[in-house]
This record gives C-alpha cells, structure tokens and sequence, in this order.
C-alpha cells in the first residue's frame, strides 16, 4: 500500500491517479496467485479454459504486449519467453517483474505523453487507457482464478479494490 509521502512524489497527475490502485490491484492478485496449492496450478474447470497456471501466464504476457507495444513503442522484453512449464514460486516471480514494468512507466510518463493518441483494436485511444486496460484485464483474470479457487474449496483473500 502506498504511503502518504510516496503519493505525494509522484511527479503527474496520471501517475497520482494511476499507481495507487495498479499496486492495490497487483497486490490482491499476487494474494489470489498465493492462495492456490501448487498441485492445483493445472487445474482447470473444463477442458474449453486455462488452467490456473496459463491464467498467471496469459496475465504476465499480455501485462508485457501491452505496456510495451502500446505505451512503450518498443518489442516485448518477454516476446520469446515460455511459461509453461514455470513453478508457483517462478509464476509469481515473473508476474512481480510485469508489474514493476507498468509502474516504471507509469512513474515515468509525462501527462502530456499519457495524452497522446494510439491506435488500439481500431479504435484511436490515448495510452491513459492502455494502462487502464492492463488493469481491468488483470482483474478479469484475476476474478476467473478466484472462481477456481472456490471450485476446489479455498477461500480467496478479501476483496479490497479501491
């Protein structure tokens, strides 16, 4: 959770607004990513879904492709990484580095840059909602491992979204 005086350094206005509830949101999903035993990360509800181990994957890469297509300009760090075969400890490990990439940028975006039009699904956007965009994907995913969760009997952590 951000401090008063961490909040009061952010040097943007979208970097006030932003960063606080990308922590919240990557600290309830580390939680959610933890609950689940690791003899459970193949799970899957049907054989049409992730399982909850490639749910944690999908989140990280799409964390990545997005923050650095679409705000960075630049190729995916990860562009030829493999997390199949990654254990709990590792998933999370690389989850921890994609949200560290978001917040780098994020710290660093000016406003006026945080303002300038993309492209995103033919549809011409500013990268204020690519960033919002990593966040509610990350909670769509999230809300899915929640319900594996409660498929096989655990109870998730405590909401806290705000």
């Amino acid at each position: 959770f951000m401090s008063i005086e961490t909040y009061s350094q952010k040097t943007t206005a979208f970097s006030k607004e932003y960063l606080d509830l990308w922590e919240r949101a990557a600290d309830y999903t580390i939680e959610v990513v933890r609950a689940m035993p690791e003899e459970y990360y193949n799970y899957r509800p049907n054989e049409d879904t992730f399982t909850f181990s490639e749910q944690v994957a999908h989140i990280i890469t799409n964390i990545y492709w997005l923050n650095s297509t679409y705000i960075l300009n630049e190729t995916s760090p990860i562009k030829d990484a493999s997390f199949e075969d990654l254990d709990k400890e590792d998933l999370i490990k690389n989850f921890e580095e994609a949200v560290k990439y978001v917040t780098k940028s994020a710290e660093s975006i000016t406003d006026k840059e945080v303002a300038s039009p993309i492209i995103f699904a033919g549809v011409i956007m500013d990268k204020r909602r690519i960033f919002y965009l990593i966040r509610d994907h990350l909670t769509h995913h999230r809300a899915q491992s929640i319900v594996y969760l409660r498929f096989i009997g655990i109870e998730p952590p405590d909401y806290r979204g705000w």
